[in-house]
């Protein structure tokens, strides 16, 4: 029968308490900042959002879809469609079953998110800055740019 020696003992506590840490989710160290990624609301959701009441007058946030689709609130009827100018600073985001908004994070602490290892290898997230403007996963090099395809994430602060 084999017997564990101290070394084996301390590899498989190691182990058991980085397993723990993945479950926990404690492993975005820039999360600590307050940074995460989050799930945009589908279209559905977010007009069902904005019709309750609970978006406030005269924002623009970024839904789930075409590259830049925002909702605005209702001020503007509830519209969904691509800004032409301006910026862009919230998005209206999924948590489980609930929707709401949240603050987009800035480029620079983005990008440190990014590096950090808190964001998906080939996602392409919204950040906050002129409309459209997007944050390539650590695959493509967490740069900052305007993507063509359809974005369903965004980093929140």
């Amino acid at each position: 029968m084999p017997r564990f020696t101290d070394k084996h003992r301390s590899a498989f506590a190691s182990a058991v308490i980085i397993s723990a840490a993945l479950i926990a989710g404690l492993t975005a160290p820039a999360d600590a900042k307050g940074i995460r990624e989050v799930s945009l609301a589908s279209t559905s959701q977010a007009l069902a959002y904005c019709q309750s009441g609970k978006m406030p007058a005269n924002d623009i946030a970024y839904i789930a879809g075409a590259p830049g689709l925002a909702q605005y609130g209702p001020s503007q009827e509830c519209a969904q469609q691509v800004p032409t100018k301006g910026k862009i600073t919230k998005a209206v985001q999924v948590v489980g079953t609930k929707v709401s908004e949240c603050t987009l994070a800035k480029k620079k602490p983005a990008i440190a998110f990014c590096q950090g290892g808190g964001m998906g290898e080939w996602d392409i997230d919204y950040i906050s800055g002129k409309v459209g403007q997007t944050l390539n996963g650590p695959g493509y090099g967490c740069d900052v740019n305007f993507s063509t395809s359809s974005i369903g994430n965004a980093i929140c602060k």
